[in-house]
């Protein structure tokens, strides 16, 4: 086991990158709140909604990863099936309403974000990846709430 596991020091890179992701989140509710020359309001929900639903794809593909250790059969069932949860909402979002939308891509952060620090909990991912996973679901959940806000005052 390496230091990084036990001391829940995130590597760099995954840092770095994880918080770079969230830049689309951020403008995108900006969007929302004060005039960007080049991101409109409309605009940055769609940037909201479909970059939300390829980010909840993407960490139930980290999720699919996961799921292939040595697990029992049973096990490996269920996580198989909740990786693909993630993808299967964010295709949803696309399709809906902005508010029904972006009510969606929240909640689904915010489970897999559960899901995410459980699974760190019981020692089925390193303690780093709880503490980025809690770092980058607060970014995108709270900007995600900012342009719903938005939708909703306006």
């Amino acid at each position: 086991m390496t230091d990084r596991y036990v001391t829940g020091k995130i590597p760099r890179a995954a840092l770095l990158l994880g918080l770079a992701g969230l830049i689309p989140f951020l403008a995108a509710a900006a969007a929302q709140w004060t005039r960007l020359p080049l991101l409109a309001p409309d605009t940055g929900l769609r940037l909201a909604i479909v970059y939300g639903a390829i980010i909840l794809s993407f960490l139930g593909g980290i999720r699919w990863g996961t799921a292939i250790g040595p697990y029992d059969s049973g096990h490996q069932t269920v996580e198989f099936s909740a990786s693909v949860l993630g993808s299967l909402a964010g295709l949803a979002a696309a399709f809906l309403p902005t508010i029904p939308a972006l009510a969606l891509l929240i909640a689904g952060f915010l489970m897999q974000g559960l899901w995410d620090v459980m699974s760190v909990d019981s020692g089925r991912l390193p303690n780093w990846f709880g503490r980025l996973r809690m770092i980058l679901t607060a970014g995108a959940v709270i900007s995600l709430i900012a342009a719903l806000l938005a939708v909703i005052v306006t």
